[in-house]
């Protein structure tokens, strides 16, 4: 498989994550056998309004077992409405792995490894006084 023809997946948390009630069960995912891949976007579709507006901030971080966000990390910003997708367009910080160069940021992180496990996980929000937001997180890679 070349660049220029990838095999596209995007991969679904296999529950909702309520962002306001802790941190959630982390889930993985694995791409097809000696494929190298490369994250594209990171996000999630809104069933319940954001309001995090004290630290920290909600997050979808994906990595491995011993860095949580070794290859992205995409924070949900306050305000986010319910049925809304929120993904690295609405995140002018996100942190997504370029395949071909080191990222401090993300530890230094390139393609995801062929063959190995990728972890996600989350980061759960904070509100000074209502609902902290709830969605079904989603991370799309190409596979090459």
């Amino acid at each position: 498989m070349s660049y220029s023809n990838p095999d596209t997946v995007t991969y679904f948390a296999p529950v909702v994550q309520d962002f306001g009630a802790g941190v959630g069960a982390a889930w993985s995912f694995k791409g097809p056998t000696g494929k190298k891949g490369t994250i594209f976007d990171v996000g999630v579709r809104v069933t319940e309004d954001f309001s995090d507006d004290t630290a920290p901030t909600a997050a979808v971080q994906v990595g491995s077992s011993s860095t949580a966000a070794a290859y992205a990390k995409l924070q949900i910003a306050d305000g986010t409405a319910n049925t809304d997708t929120f993904n690295i367009q609405d995140d002018p910080d996100c942190l997504i792995a370029d395949p071909n160069t080191d990222n401090p940021a993300l530890s230094g992180a390139g393609a995801l490894p062929a063959d190995t496990q990728v972890e996600v996980s989350y980061i759960a929000s904070s509100d000074s006084g209502t609902t902290a937001g709830i969605g079904f997180p989603y991370v799309s890679v190409e596979w090459y």
